[in-house]
């Protein structure tokens, strides 16, 4: 395989334990899309410390040991570039399936960091972006938050492959009123949960989506929830998105319609995708 001719999963490395449990996350991901792996670290020189470069390079090999002995065979290349960690992760997006990193240490913060590189990541990539936990994830299932709006598709896509591919159950929530297009919504989990062979709980409850989301990620193995708009810059981060980055226990999957890279195995088997 050609990995410049694919488009990668790209995985930043820091060296932190989260970006750790981001390299094996991203080399999961790359391995069941058959994508090349591309892990990148950005180098900020500083006045007085000496073998920047050198530790920087030590770090994205052992990335790339992490990487082989998570799915040994993948094709993975290491890259690493001299600026802010954003802008250059920013520009990879563009070309990339999905971006994966580490939280930073957000849910350790007494409020949400904007400043912080996985929520700006995570607000204004091309690509859907994972953010990784350094603690393991909880061994619940895969909790997803859907409004029903157009993102929505996207998002259920993302939400029934992870659950396949964790051989757990698929939590599927919207928090609003029961009407028409929920109805449709739920004849499309059914014939899903079908191809994939996947458990889903569907609800409807009333109250506050972050709020609710927020309470019901505690347990879960991943939390997903679409970006909001289809764009980079359309907005920041919506209250729910920023509830789960600061909030959920385990990993967290922001998704971007428009650059969207599931499996699709079973999904195009009935025509869904």
């Amino acid at each position: 395989m050609n990995g410049s001719a694919v488009t990668p999963v790209v995985a930043g490395v820091s060296g932190s334990a989260a970006s750790l449990r981001a390299v094996e996350m991203a080399a999961r991901e790359a391995g069941l899309r058959g994508l090349p792996l591309r892990l990148v670290h950005a180098l900020q020189y500083r006045h007085g410390v000496i073998d920047q470069a050198r530790k920087a390079g030590d770090l994205l090999r052992q990335a790339r040991e992490t990487a082989l002995a998570t799915v040994p065979g993948l094709w993975t290349t290491v890259e690493l570039f001299e600026g802010d960690p954003v802008t250059g992760l920013l520009r990879l997006s563009r070309q990339a399936a999905l971006t994966v990193l580490g939280d930073g240490g957000l849910g350790e913060q007494v409020c949400l960091p904007r400043e912080a590189t996985a929520v700006q990541v995570a607000a204004r990539a091309f690509s859907t972006v994972l953010v990784a936990r350094a603690p393991a994830a909880p061994q619940g299932p895969v909790l997803v938050g859907v409004s029903g709006s157009t993102v929505s598709g996207a998002v259920l896509a993302h939400a029934f492959e992870a659950a396949a591919g964790r051989a757990v159950d698929l939590d599927v929530v919207h928090v609003g009123e029961v009407s028409p297009r929920m109805r449709v919504l739920e004849d499309v989990i059914t014939s899903r949960a079908l191809a994939y062979r996947v458990g889903v709980r569907f609800a409807v409850v009333a109250g506050d989506p972050a709020a609710v989301l927020r309470q019901r990620s505690r347990e879960a193995s991943l939390a997903v929830v679409g970006a909001r708009g289809e764009l980079p810059y359309h907005g920041l981060l919506g209250s729910v998105s920023q509830a789960l980055l600061h909030h959920a226990r385990g990993p967290v999957l922001v998704v971007r319609a428009s650059r969207i890279a599931p499996i699709r195995r079973a999904a195009a088997l009935v025509g869904l995708v």
